[in-house]
């Protein structure tokens, strides 16, 4: 890590992204109530953690489900080094690919795919399977998900 990074870093830095991570639409006057420094000290404090790329963008947080697609599986994916740029491609491409992880151990790649049904899963397997072996597990409930919130102590 750089001087700069890890400058930006420090106590104050930390739980001014802590504060962007729990709401992004925060103020800045009250991010700098919660750090103790002034607006404008927040907000080129935020400005420096963008431009290094600290802070890659600010999303809203969207409930699948409510979009219908209420289905969650992970597909591990066992293929030949020479299908990767194809496998990553076909994940870029499809929609029902929320996540595509390029894995150590017996599978090469784990995706996480968001869909409407079980049918429509069975669709995203079977544009997976020419490139090699699959083995899926449907996800039953999600009692912990941190995937929004990144661990800054």
């Amino acid at each position: 890590m750089d001087f700069q990074v890890d400058k930006l870093l420090d106590r104050i830095g930390r739980k001014i992204l802590a504060a962007l991570q729990a709401n992004a639409r925060t103020p800045i006057s009250r991010i700098g109530e919660m750090v103790g420094l002034s607006a404008p000290a927040v907000a080129e404090r935020v400005k420096k953690l963008e431009e290094t790329g600290i802070i890659k963008g600010y999303h809203a947080r969207i409930d699948p489900a409510a979009l219908g697609r209420s289905v969650s599986a992970f597909i591990h994916l066992t293929t030949e080094a020479r299908n990767y740029p194809a496998v990553t491609a076909l994940a870029v491409e499809m929609i029902q690919i929320s996540s595509c992880h390029h894995i150590s151990g017996e599978a090469s790649f784990i995706l996480h795919v968001r869909v409407d049904d079980v049918s429509d899963l069975e669709a995203v397997v079977a544009r997976l399977s020419p490139f090699g072996q699959t083995r899926t597990a449907i996800v039953l409930s999600t009692p912990v998900d941190k995937t929004a919130m990144l661990p800054l102590t």
